[in-house]
Protein backbone atom coordinates (compact mmCIF):
# COMPACT_ATOMS: atom_id res chain seq x y z
CA UNK A 1 0.00 0.00 0.00
CA UNK A 2 2.76 2.44 0.88
CA UNK A 3 4.51 1.78 -2.44
CA UNK A 4 1.33 2.43 -4.40
CA UNK A 5 0.74 5.65 -2.43
CA UNK A 6 4.22 6.90 -3.24
CA UNK A 7 3.43 6.28 -6.92
CA UNK A 8 0.08 8.09 -6.51
CA UNK A 9 -1.75 4.86 -7.41
CA UNK A 10 -4.35 5.42 -4.72
CA UNK A 11 -6.89 2.89 -5.98
CA UNK A 12 -4.46 -0.02 -5.62
CA UNK A 13 -3.16 1.44 -2.37
CA UNK A 14 -6.69 1.41 -0.97
CA UNK A 15 -7.10 -2.24 -1.96
CA UNK A 16 -3.88 -3.21 -0.19
CA UNK A 17 -4.74 -1.23 2.93
CA UNK A 18 -8.20 -2.84 3.08
CA UNK A 19 -6.67 -6.30 2.90
CA UNK A 20 -4.21 -5.43 5.67
CA UNK A 21 -7.06 -4.08 7.82
CA UNK A 22 -9.13 -7.24 7.30
CA UNK A 23 -6.19 -9.42 8.34
CA UNK A 24 -5.44 -7.38 11.45
CA UNK A 25 -9.10 -7.22 12.50
CA UNK A 26 -8.96 -11.00 12.82
CA UNK A 27 -5.47 -11.18 14.30
CA UNK A 28 -5.35 -8.26 16.77
CA UNK A 29 -7.35 -7.22 19.85
CA UNK A 30 -9.94 -4.54 19.10
CA UNK A 31 -8.01 -1.65 20.69
CA UNK A 32 -4.56 -2.60 19.43
CA UNK A 33 -2.36 0.20 18.07
CA UNK A 34 -1.83 -1.71 14.83
CA UNK A 35 -5.56 -1.49 14.10
CA UNK A 36 -5.58 2.22 14.79
CA UNK A 37 -2.74 2.68 12.31
CA UNK A 38 -4.54 0.59 9.70
CA UNK A 39 -7.60 2.81 10.00
CA UNK A 40 -5.34 5.86 9.71
CA UNK A 41 -3.80 4.47 6.49
CA UNK A 42 -7.29 3.94 5.12
CA UNK A 43 -8.32 7.50 6.03
CA UNK A 44 -5.28 8.88 4.23
CA UNK A 45 -5.77 6.99 0.98
CA UNK A 46 -9.51 7.70 0.95
CA UNK A 47 -8.75 11.40 1.41
CA UNK A 48 -6.37 11.27 -1.55
CA UNK A 49 -9.31 10.02 -3.62
CA UNK A 50 -11.71 12.68 -2.24
CA UNK A 51 -13.82 10.02 -0.48
CA UNK A 52 -14.21 12.33 2.48
CA UNK A 53 -17.22 10.76 4.23
CA UNK A 54 -15.53 7.36 4.26
CA UNK A 55 -12.27 8.92 5.40
CA UNK A 56 -13.98 10.55 8.39
CA UNK A 57 -15.40 7.18 9.45
CA UNK A 58 -11.91 5.69 9.35
CA UNK A 59 -10.51 8.65 11.31
CA UNK A 60 -13.09 8.12 14.03
CA UNK A 61 -12.16 4.43 14.27
CA UNK A 62 -8.48 5.30 14.58
CA UNK A 63 -9.10 8.09 17.10
CA UNK A 64 -11.31 5.95 19.36
CA UNK A 65 -8.60 3.30 19.65
CA UNK A 66 -5.82 5.76 20.34
CA UNK A 67 -7.85 7.53 23.03
CA UNK A 68 -8.33 4.13 24.69
CA UNK A 69 -4.65 3.20 24.33
CA UNK A 70 -3.32 6.48 25.74
CA UNK A 71 -6.02 6.99 28.36
CA UNK A 72 -6.90 10.51 27.23
CA UNK A 73 -6.05 13.13 24.65
CA UNK A 74 -2.78 14.63 25.93
CA UNK A 75 -0.56 12.61 23.64
CA UNK A 76 1.06 13.41 20.30
CA UNK A 77 -0.76 10.50 18.61
CA UNK A 78 -4.09 12.05 19.54
CA UNK A 79 -2.96 15.47 18.32
CA UNK A 80 -2.11 13.99 14.91
CA UNK A 81 -5.54 12.38 14.78
CA UNK A 82 -7.15 15.74 15.49
CA UNK A 83 -5.04 17.29 12.72
CA UNK A 84 -6.40 14.69 10.32
CA UNK A 85 -9.98 15.30 11.38
CA UNK A 86 -9.47 19.05 10.95
CA UNK A 87 -8.25 18.57 7.37
CA UNK A 88 -11.34 16.54 6.52
CA UNK A 89 -13.62 19.15 8.10
CA UNK A 90 -11.97 21.75 5.88
CA UNK A 91 -12.64 19.60 2.83
CA UNK A 92 -16.30 19.53 3.85
CA UNK A 93 -16.19 23.34 4.18
CA UNK A 94 -16.99 23.10 7.90
CA UNK A 95 -14.52 25.88 8.55
CA UNK A 96 -15.59 26.92 12.05
CA UNK A 97 -15.43 23.29 13.24
CA UNK A 98 -12.04 22.88 11.59
CA UNK A 99 -10.73 26.07 13.22
CA UNK A 100 -11.89 24.84 16.64
CA UNK A 101 -9.98 21.61 16.01
CA UNK A 102 -6.83 23.59 15.21
CA UNK A 103 -7.23 25.64 18.39
CA UNK A 104 -7.64 22.42 20.37
CA UNK A 105 -4.42 20.99 18.95
CA UNK A 106 -2.47 24.19 19.68
CA UNK A 107 -3.72 24.11 23.28
CA UNK A 108 -2.52 20.50 23.51
CA UNK A 109 0.91 21.48 22.16
CA UNK A 110 1.17 24.22 24.79
CA UNK A 111 0.35 21.71 27.53
CA UNK A 112 2.72 19.05 26.20
CA UNK A 113 5.69 21.40 25.71
CA UNK A 114 8.24 21.53 22.87
CA UNK A 115 9.52 17.93 23.06
CA UNK A 116 8.92 15.02 20.73
CA UNK A 117 6.75 15.70 17.71
CA UNK A 118 5.06 18.72 19.22
CA UNK A 119 6.79 21.32 17.04
CA UNK A 120 5.78 19.33 13.95
CA UNK A 121 2.22 19.12 15.23
CA UNK A 122 2.21 22.86 15.93
CA UNK A 123 3.42 23.56 12.38
CA UNK A 124 0.57 21.48 10.97
CA UNK A 125 -2.06 23.13 13.17
CA UNK A 126 -0.90 26.68 12.37
CA UNK A 127 -0.74 25.79 8.67
CA UNK A 128 -4.32 24.55 8.78
CA UNK A 129 -5.39 27.74 10.54
CA UNK A 130 -3.83 29.68 7.67
CA UNK A 131 -5.74 27.68 5.06
CA UNK A 132 -9.00 28.25 6.95
CA UNK A 133 -8.39 31.99 7.22
CA UNK A 134 -7.67 32.08 3.50
CA UNK A 135 -10.95 30.28 2.76
CA UNK A 136 -12.72 32.78 5.00
CA UNK A 137 -11.23 35.65 2.97
CA UNK A 138 -8.86 36.97 5.66
CA UNK A 139 -5.67 37.13 3.59
CA UNK A 140 -3.77 39.22 6.13
CA UNK A 141 -4.30 36.66 8.91
CA UNK A 142 -3.61 33.79 6.50
CA UNK A 143 -0.28 35.33 5.45
CA UNK A 144 0.85 35.89 9.03
CA UNK A 145 -0.02 32.30 9.98
CA UNK A 146 1.68 30.88 6.89
CA UNK A 147 4.88 32.77 7.61
CA UNK A 148 4.77 31.32 11.14
CA UNK A 149 4.29 27.75 9.95
CA UNK A 150 6.98 28.13 7.27
CA UNK A 151 9.48 29.25 9.92
CA UNK A 152 8.55 26.30 12.16
CA UNK A 153 8.76 23.79 9.30
CA UNK A 154 12.18 25.03 8.19
CA UNK A 155 13.35 24.73 11.80
CA UNK A 156 11.90 21.24 12.39
CA UNK A 157 12.11 19.55 8.98
CA UNK A 158 14.75 21.55 7.13
CA UNK A 159 14.47 23.74 4.04
CA UNK A 160 14.24 20.90 1.45
CA UNK A 161 11.51 18.76 3.02
CA UNK A 162 8.05 17.95 1.57
CA UNK A 163 6.37 19.47 4.63
CA UNK A 164 8.24 22.70 3.96
CA UNK A 165 7.18 22.52 0.31
CA UNK A 166 3.54 22.53 1.40
CA UNK A 167 4.04 25.81 3.25
CA UNK A 168 5.94 27.36 0.33
CA UNK A 169 3.22 26.33 -2.10
CA UNK A 170 0.35 27.72 -0.07
CA UNK A 171 2.13 30.96 0.74
CA UNK A 172 2.98 31.38 -2.96
CA UNK A 173 -0.71 31.24 -3.78
CA UNK A 174 -1.58 33.73 -1.02
CA UNK A 175 1.14 36.13 -2.12
CA UNK A 176 -0.23 35.85 -5.65
CA UNK A 177 -3.70 36.84 -4.43
CA UNK A 178 -2.12 39.89 -2.80
CA UNK A 179 -0.30 40.83 -6.05
CA UNK A 180 3.05 40.19 -4.34
CA UNK A 181 4.09 38.35 -7.50
CA UNK A 182 7.87 38.41 -7.03
CA UNK A 183 7.48 36.89 -3.56
CA UNK A 184 4.94 34.40 -4.92
CA UNK A 185 7.24 33.26 -7.74
CA UNK A 186 10.14 32.86 -5.31
CA UNK A 187 8.04 30.73 -2.95
CA UNK A 188 6.61 28.59 -5.78
CA UNK A 189 10.14 28.04 -7.14
CA UNK A 190 11.25 26.75 -3.74
CA UNK A 191 8.23 24.46 -3.55
CA UNK A 192 8.88 23.14 -7.06
CA UNK A 193 12.54 22.40 -6.30
CA UNK A 194 11.53 20.32 -3.29
CA UNK A 195 8.75 18.51 -5.18
CA UNK A 196 11.11 17.62 -8.05
CA UNK A 197 13.73 16.28 -5.68
CA UNK A 198 11.27 14.29 -3.57
CA UNK A 199 8.77 13.00 -6.15
CA UNK A 200 10.17 13.52 -9.65
CA UNK A 201 8.62 15.55 -12.45
CA UNK A 202 5.60 13.30 -13.24
CA UNK A 203 4.10 13.04 -9.75
CA UNK A 204 0.75 14.85 -9.29
CA UNK A 205 2.20 16.95 -6.45
CA UNK A 206 5.00 18.17 -8.74
CA UNK A 207 2.64 18.79 -11.64
CA UNK A 208 0.29 20.80 -9.44
CA UNK A 209 3.17 22.91 -8.11
CA UNK A 210 4.51 23.49 -11.62
CA UNK A 211 1.07 24.66 -12.76
CA UNK A 212 1.03 27.18 -9.91
CA UNK A 213 4.52 28.40 -10.87
CA UNK A 214 3.47 28.86 -14.51
CA UNK A 215 0.33 30.74 -13.52
CA UNK A 216 2.32 33.12 -11.33
CA UNK A 217 4.86 33.73 -14.12
CA UNK A 218 1.95 34.44 -16.47
CA UNK A 219 0.43 36.87 -13.97
CA UNK A 220 3.77 38.62 -13.59
CA UNK A 221 4.15 39.01 -17.35
CA UNK A 222 0.60 40.34 -17.60
CA UNK A 223 1.29 42.86 -14.84
CA UNK A 224 4.44 44.10 -16.60
CA UNK A 225 2.59 44.49 -19.89
CA UNK A 226 -0.21 46.32 -18.14
CA UNK A 227 2.29 48.69 -16.58
CA UNK A 228 3.86 49.30 -19.96
CA UNK A 229 0.48 49.95 -21.56
CA UNK A 230 -0.41 52.44 -18.83
CA UNK A 231 2.86 54.31 -19.39
CA UNK A 232 2.31 54.27 -23.14
CA UNK A 233 -1.15 55.73 -22.77
CA UNK A 234 0.31 58.42 -20.56
CA UNK A 235 2.90 59.23 -23.22
CA UNK A 236 5.85 57.98 -21.15
CA UNK A 237 8.88 55.88 -21.96
CA UNK A 238 7.96 52.35 -20.94
CA UNK A 239 10.61 50.28 -22.71
CA UNK A 240 12.13 49.28 -19.36
CA UNK A 241 8.82 47.77 -18.27
CA UNK A 242 8.61 45.15 -21.04
CA UNK A 243 12.19 43.90 -21.16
Amino acid sequence: GNVFCKEADFENAEEMYRKALEIDLEAQPDNHLVLSNRYRDMATVLTDQCKIDEAIKMCKQSLARKLHIHGGEDHSDIAWEYIGVGVLLMKQNRLDDALQMCDRVIEMCNRLGPGGDNRKILAAAVGNQAIIRDKQGDLEAATELLEQTLAIREEVFGEMHPETAIAYQIIARIYGQQDRLDDAIHASTKALQIRMEEHGEDHPYTVHTFELFLQLKHDKAAAINEEGLALSNAGGDYTHAVK
